[in-house]
């Protein structure tokens, strides 16, 4: 498995995912003992830099690696978990959404490790996988700094959740087609 990856794991993008994942206990450790609410949002938006900078370098200077398609969202998936779950304290309403992330994150990898099965090719995220994952960041760090009704940060909750499902579903279909238009090729290839 790891002969696959070789070469891949420190390359610039995929050094920055690693500052990514050290950055998670940093978060809950401003948040939940330090009580710095600024400080954990100046964490969650380094984080959230560190993740359009190495998608950017990734790119621009090709540096896509089928590792980094893995570590990449693991380390989105980790802040967005921590996130949510040090504000669940703070909005009842996070627990719905906590709910929807982590039926989402199970669901999409499991469906993007059985194309990997398929079609030996790892699926990287997708522009609107990015802009839920945007969103999020957004409405986490409003969430953190500004202080406002429920009704209010109920209401961003919403929207961030609505990202969440809109992504879920275009997940769904994508990787519904791909397994599907991979069937058909095996059929045909069988016959």
């Amino acid at each position: 498995m790891f002969k696959r990856f070789k070469g891949e794991f420190f390359t610039i993008p995929n050094i920055l995912s690693y500052v990514r994942i050290i950055l998670v206990p940093f978060i809950v450790w401003s948040y939940c003992s330090l009580h710095m609410y600024y400080l954990s949002a100046a964490l969650i938006v380094l984080s959230g830099l560190t993740d359009f900078v190495d998608g950017y370098i990734a790119r621009h200077y090709g540096m896509i690696t089928d590792f980094g398609k893995i570590i990449d969202p693991i380390a989105d998936k980790l802040t967005q978990i921590t996130v949510v779950a040090c504000l669940a304290y703070k909005y009842q309403f996070m627990f719905v959404l906590i709910g929807v992330l982590i039926f989402k994150e199970i669901f999409v990898g499991v469906m993007g490790f059985a194309v990997l099965k398929v079609t030996d090719v790892v699926d990287g995220s997708r522009w609107y996988g990015k802009v839920a994952t945007i969103v999020f960041y957004l409405i986490m760090t409003v969430l953190l700094v500004f202080k406002m009704s429920d009704d209010i940060a109920n209401l961003l909750i919403l929207l961030c959740l609505i990202g969440m499902v809109v992504s879920l579903v275009l997940y769904t279909v994508r990787y519904t087609r791909i397994l599907a238009h991979t069937v058909k090729k095996t059929d045909k290839v069988v016959k």
